[in-house]
């Protein structure tokens, strides 16, 4: 079983359709094909149901897909942590802000921030103080 397996197993399902998901991981619809096929086979059972224009996971696959997302998500905290050796500011920032200065100081301030630190996702929470 390879990584690279795991994601194209998570894009069909969350894609449902095995070309939305091999543009998604941006490879080609039968290498993809086929390494589910692989996948299945090392298994022993089919992940999903394929119907005309759609697939649907199988029980096998259902369960599968909670491991596979767990493992996956588990190579990407180890990215992190490597990338953190480099020096480099690395993952996830969520700001609140309120509505009368999001849209004034906000897009300035999250571009520069972007510039310098590319590899963290950015999310705004606009809202009352009270909320946030």
């Amino acid at each position: 079983m390879e990584i690279h397996q795991l994601r194209y197993f998570v894009a069909v399902a969350e894609e449902g359709n095995f070309s939305r998901a091999a543009e998604k991981v941006r490879v080609a619809q039968p290498s993809l094909s086929q390494q589910i096929q692989k996948l299945e086979a090392e298994l022993g059972q089919p992940l999903f149901d394929r119907l005309p224009r759609t697939v649907l996971l199988t029980d096998a696959g259902k369960r599968f897909q909670e491991f596979a997302q767990r493992i996956l998500a588990g190579v990407a905290d180890a990215q992190r942590c490597v990338d953190e050796c480099k020096g480099e500011a690395v993952g996830r920032l969520v700001l609140g802000a309120i509505p009368t200065i999001a849209p004034y100081l906000l897009p300035r301030l999250l571009q520069q921030f972007q510039h310098k630190h590319p590899k963290v996702s950015i999310e705004v929470i606009e809202d009352v103080t009270e909320n946030l």
